[in-house]
């Protein structure tokens, strides 16, 4: 696009560059996500076991629990919407056992 300023539905006004890096988290986390599905993790082990690398310091690091979540349900080919509550509940539970372990 043509443009300068992006407002998106989410997250802080950017740009371009902004965008690009955002994309190439949620490229990160795809192919990371990928590879632990493809050995038995569950959606959660994945979320604690991802080395979030460059991203780790970026706010919200608990929502990798939601976007494993979302990606496992991808990979199965489960077109279900996720619960609300739960996936609070798992960022919660990310967020506490992601903080004493680090």
């Amino acid at each position: 696009m043509d443009v300068d300023t992006i407002v998106p539905g989410h997250g802080p006004i950017t740009d371009k560059k902004g965008v690009a890096e955002v994309k190439g988290y949620l490229e990160y986390i795809y192919q990371e996500a990928e590879k632990r599905y493809e050995i038995g993790m569950s959606a959660q082990e994945a979320a604690k076991d991802i080395d979030l690398d460059r991203y780790a310091t970026w706010t919200d690091g608990e929502r990798i629990a939601v976007n494993m979540a979302s990606i496992f349900r991808e990979l199965k080919g489960d077109p279900s919407h996720p619960n609300m509550v739960e996936s609070f509940m798992s960022m919660a539970d990310f967020l506490r056992n992601y903080t004493k372990n680090k």
